[in-house]
């Protein structure tokens, strides 16, 4: 069966023309998502006037890679923001989620989706952001410290060996489930070689699967986003119809006038060809039931030794490590990959910062604003000429935390990871 022929189960002649063409003869479209804990819109607008809003998400804009490259952008290194699909930006978008709420972002890498959630949380709650693949897991830490999230437990598990642990410990759960990808063919066009209905069928088994495992970790009156980069109807509206057939499951409605709906009016399509992105389908789903608010520790502040503004009873000890996480959960059999905020490495009675407090930290005892070349020359590895405080400092560019260097009074010590330092051309 050929991917034209099988789409005829849900969408008519015209339809199917219509969505190769834009796979065929259009350009990938690119989105940003801003992180606003390091820059405003105002500033991001001052500096790229060209963008447009983008038609769903708050913060997030359309952009011209031809025009603006912000990928090789100083900002992107500095975490001021995330560059994913326009599409799949709203998924975590369309979950609503809200401060304090526990979430679990079940196949998460490489963490798009959990750096949206994990802003909308605003430094509240937990979010627990998993992947199968170790390797991919390493991706989503990348992205977790490069914009300073710090309410991010990453974990490497495979969730159908312990998922009966976790029952119903969750407000909210994101399920972007792995697909046969048809929505990245205009990215990749290896994926279009590689397509088969029979991929498409060994990935709709394993989506039941991991839809009925998510479901069941979803507290009562919680809600579950499900979704696919696939526009095949046995990988979408199939999976999603099976769960509500052998469940309580409610389905949620989602309204937009980008949004297309199938046959089945189950969930939602973004087409390429209607929506400025490379395809998703998009479901909401509800488990019945109040949902009973995670209680809120009430804890007297105590500030830590070694980082007076953060409290003691938040910070973890593991060897001579430091972690810390704010909303703290006993989850036992969890593969945990990072803890929260990896604030340092303890020698003798000193704390040597780690970059992921150097992105995290809102404020610091000794800082200095550096310009464009020389925050480039330190991202390069170099050390920086530039008289300054003695001890550690940490480096600012626009107002943007950069790392927490260490100055001798005259010449500030190069401490960025290895494996982040490049040469980048502005």
């Amino acid at each position: 069966m050929t991917f034209k022929e099988h789409l005829l189960s849900w969408m008519s002649e015209k339809e199917i023309e219509d969505l190769i063409s834009s796979l065929n003869e259009e350009k990938s479209k690119h989105a940003v998502l801003l992180n606003t804990n390091k820059i405003s819109d105002e500033s991001f607008l001052e500096m790229f006037p060209n963008v447009n809003p983008h038609p769903i998400v708050k913060h997030a804009y359309l952009y011209d890679k031809d025009e603006y490259d912000l990928g090789k952008n100083i900002l992107h290194d500095l975490g001021a923001y995330y560059l994913q699909d326009p599409s799949a930006m709203c998924v975590s978008y369309l979950l609503g989620i809200n401060r304090n709420e526990k979430i679990l972002d079940l196949c998460a890498a490489p963490g798009g989706k959990t750096v949206q959630a994990s802003m909308a949380l605003d430094g509240t709650g937990l979010l627990i952001s998993n992947d199968l693949s170790h390797q991919r897991a390493g991706l989503i830490l990348q992205n977790v410290e490069r914009l300073g999230l710090g309410n991010v437990v990453i974990t490497n598990n495979d969730f159908s060996a312990i998922y009966q642990d976790y029952q119903e410990r969750f407000d909210k759960i994101i399920l972007d489930a792995p697909c046969s990808g048809s929505g990245m063919f205009r990215k990749q066009r290896e994926m279009e070689e590689d397509w088969s209905y029979q991929k498409v069928l060994k990935f709709a088994e394993i989506q039941k699967e991991l839809i009925k495992i998510a479901y069941s970790m979803l507290k009562k009156g919680g809600k579950l986003i499900y979704s696919t980069c696939s526009f095949s109807e046995e990988e979408d509206e199939c999976v999603v119809e099976e769960l509500l057939k052998n469940t309580d499951a409610k389905l949620l409605d989602i309204d937009n006038d980008y949004f297309v709906v199938s046959k089945k009016h189950i969930g939602v399509h973004l087409l390429p060809n209607v929506f400025p992105g490379e395809g998703h389908y998009i479901a909401l789903i509800e488990k019945p039931g109040e949902l009973n608010p995670t209680a809120q520790k009430q804890v007297k502040f105590k500030a830590n030794k070694y980082v007076s503004s953060l409290q003691d009873i938040y910070v973890n000890r593991f060897g001579d490590s430091l972690f810390y996480l704010q909303n703290d959960d006993a989850f036992k059999k969890l593969s945990v990959i990072r803890k929260g905020v990896k604030l340092g490495e303890i020698s003798g009675d000193i704390l040597k910062y780690d970059h992921h407090y150097a992105t995290f930290v809102s404020q610091f005892d000794n800082e200095l604003e550096i310009d464009l070349q020389s925050a480039i020359k330190y991202l390069s590895g170099e050390s920086l000429n530039i008289p300054s405080k003695r001890g550690f400092i940490l480096l600012k560019y626009k107002g943007i935390n950069l790392d927490i260097a260490k100055s001798d009074g005259n010449i500030i010590k190069n401490r960025y990871p290895k494996y982040l330092r490049k040469k980048i051309s502005q």
